[in-house]
C-alpha cells in the first residue's frame, strides 16, 4: 500500500490549508526526510518533509484548499505498482482565489484524459507535466510507449515540431519554457504570460524572481497612429488583479469581524521620551557584544505588561454573559510583512526580565521574516503592542485583535518643545495611541491604563526591576 500524504495540522485553530507549492514534481522520487511540499494557512507557511522514500502522485493541484488530515497524495515504494488514475479528492477539495476556474486535477492528471472517441489516454506522470507545462493538449498526441502509452519523448517532440511550424515561435505567442509550479501560479495571479518571460534558472527554467521582475517591469511603449513624438509620459498601468487569499484573507475577515462586533474607541497620549533615549542607547552599549539590540517597543512592551498587572481588565475577554479577567499577560507584538500583519506572542511577558524580553522578540521577529514561526509562537495572546514609528507616524487607530480588548499603538518619536518654568527646553516625544472595547470597560480606567504606561516610560528605570 502507498504512504498517503496528509495535509499537515498546524494549531489548533487550523481549519484549511493549501499545498502552495510541490517541491517534488509529479512522478518525481523522494527520499525520507527530504522537503515534499509547502503548506500555506491562514496563519502561518510550513515546509512538509516526506515520512519515507519512494514515487510521489499528487492528488490535488497547488492552490486547492483542503481540510487538515485530507490526502492530497501518495509516495509509491520501490516496485510498487503505481496505476494510471488515482482516486478523486475528497468532496471538501475546493480551488483557492489562486486558481483557474477550469476543473482541478492532481499535476498528474489524476483524472484520466479523455479523447475525442472517449477513449483513456496512458501517459507517463513526467509526459503530463511537461504537457501541461507547454499547453499540449494529451489527446493530440502519439504515444511511442508500451502500448501506446505517451512518454516524455512524444510531447518533448510534440513541442519541437509545433514550434517549427510557427513562424512565430519565438514571438509572444510562442510555447513557455520550463518553469517552477511557484513561479506558473504566481505568474497565474499576475496575469503575466510565461512566453515572454526570460527564465534565470537551470536550462533557462523560469523561476519565481523571473515573475516578479516580468511583474514589475515597464511595458514596451506602442506607436499611436501619427504619433511620431516617443513621448509616452501619459501612458498608464494596465489594472492587475491580486487575488485574497492566505494571510491576506484572514487579516480582511477578521478586522471587518473586529470593528463588526465591538465598540471600539481610541485615546492618545503623550509621552516625553528623553529619559527612555537615554536608557536605550545604554542597554545598546551593554549588549553590544551579544549582538542584541532593544527596540523601543521592546520598552513599550515592558511597559505594558506591568501596567496591565495594575490594570487587569485591560487584560481580558468580552463575552456575552461575563468579562474574563485573563492571568496570564501574553503580549502579542505585531509585525509587518510583504504579504500582510502577522502577531507573534512574547508569552509570560510579566515575568520577563528586560533583557529576556528583547532576546525573545528578537527571535519571534526574526522568525516572522524568515517564515519559521510555530504555532506555538501565535497563540495565547491577551494584549497587543502595534508600531507604525518608523514610517513617520504621528498617530493612528489600531484595531483590536479579538478576542481581547485592547491594542496600543506606537508611534514616532519627535522633536517637541516643553517648558521648565518660563524657559523653553527641548524634548523628545511619542504619542500612543490605544483602543479599547468600550463594552468591557469605560473610558476613565482606560485612561488610567495608558497613563501607567506613560509614566513608566517617562521613568524607564522602574521597567528593570
Amino acid at each position: 500500500m502507498p504512504t498517503e500524504i496528509y495535509l499537515v495540522k498546524v494549531g489548533m485553530n487550523m481549519t484549511e490549508g493549501v499545498v502552495e507549492e510541490w517541491y517534488i514534481p509529479d512522478g518525481g522520487h523522494v527520499d525520507k526526510g527530504q522537503l515534499l511540499y509547502r503548506l500555506e494557512t491562514e496563519k502561518v507557511n510550513l515546509d512538509v518533509d516526506a515520512e519515507t522514500t519512494g514515487t510521489v502522485r499528487h492528488l490535488i493541484a497547488e492552490g486547492v484548499t483542503m481540510q487538515p488530515g485530507d490526502v492530497v497524495g501518495y509516495i509509491y515504494a520501490a516496485g510498487e505498482a503505481i496505476p494510471d488514475t488515482l482516486p478523486a479528492p475528497g468532496a471538501a477539495a475546493v480551488p483557492s482565489a489562486s486558481t483557474t476556474s477550469a476543473p482541478v486535477t492532481s499535476s498528474a492528471g489524476s483524472k484520466a484524459t479523455a479523447r475525442a472517441d472517449s477513449e483513456r489516454i496512458f501517459a507517463s506522470p513526467i509526459a503530463r507535466r511537461l504537457a501541461r507545462e507547454h499547453d499540449l493538449d494529451l489527446a493530440t498526441l502519439h504515444g511511442s510507449g508500451p502500448g501506446g502509452r505517451i512518454v516524455e519523448a512524444d510531447v518533448i517532440n510534440a513541442r519541437s515540431a509545433a514550434s517549427a511550424r510557427s513562424p512565430a515561435a519565438q514571438g509572444p505567442g510562442a510555447a513557455a519554457p520550463p518553469s517552477s509550479p511557484i513561479a506558473r501560479k504566481l505568474a497565474r495571479e499576475l496575469g503575466i504570460d510565461l512566453a515572454g518571460v526570460t527564465g534565470t534558472g537551470p536550462g533557462g527554467r523560469i523561476t519565481k524572481e523571473d515573475v516578479e521582475a516580468a511583474a514589475v517591469a515597464p511595458a514596451a511603449p506602442s506607436a499611436m497612429p501619427g504619433d511620431t513624438s516617443g513621448d509616452t509620459t501619459g501612458a498608464t498601468r494596465a489594472d492587475r488583479s491580486v487575488p485574497v487569499k492566505g494571510m491576506r484573507r484572514t487579516i480582511a475577515r477578521r478586522m471587518y469581524e473586529s470593528l463588526q462586533s465591538m465598540a471600539q474607541l481610541t485615546m492618545n497620549m503623550d509621552v516625553v521620551m528623553d529619559d527612555a533615549v537615554r536608557l536605550r542607547a545604554q542597554l545598546m552599549d551593554e549588549w553590544r557584544d551579544e549582538g542584541l539590540r532593544p527596540t523601543y517597543t521592546d520598552l513599550v512592551i515592558r511597559a505594558v505588561a506591568k501596567a496591565l498587572e495594575k490594570h487587569p481588565q485591560m487584560n481580558a475577554t468580552f463575552g456575552e454573559e461575563q468579562i474574563t479577567l485573563l492571568g496570564a499577560i501574553n503580549v502579542g507584538m505585531a509585525v509587518a510583512l510583504d504579504e500582510g500583519l502577522i502577531v507573534p506572542v512574547v508569552q509570560n511577558t510579566g515575568q520577563l526580565p528586560m533583557r529576556a524580553l528583547c532576546e525573545e522578540t528578537t527571535r519571534l521577529a526574526g522568525a516572522a521574516r524568515a517564515g519559521t514561526l510555530t504555532p506555538d509562537d501565535l497563540q495565547g495572546g491577551t494584549f497587543t503592542v502595534s508600531t507604525l514609528g518608523m514610517f513617520g507616524v504621528d498617530s493612528f487607530t489600531p484595531i483590536i485583535n479579538a478576542p481581547q480588548v485592547g491594542i496600543l499603538g506606537v508611534n514616532r518619536i519627535r522633536d517637541d518643545l516643553g517648558w521648565d518654568g518660563n524657559n523653553p527646553v527641548r524634548q523628545q516625544r511619542m504619542m500612543l495611541s490605544l483602543t479599547w472595547d468600550h463594552r468591557a470597560l469605560d473610558g476613565a480606567p482606560a485612561a488610567a491604563f495608558l497613563a501607567s504606561v506613560r509614566d513608566l516610560l517617562e521613568a524607564p528605570y522602574r521597567l528593570l526591576i
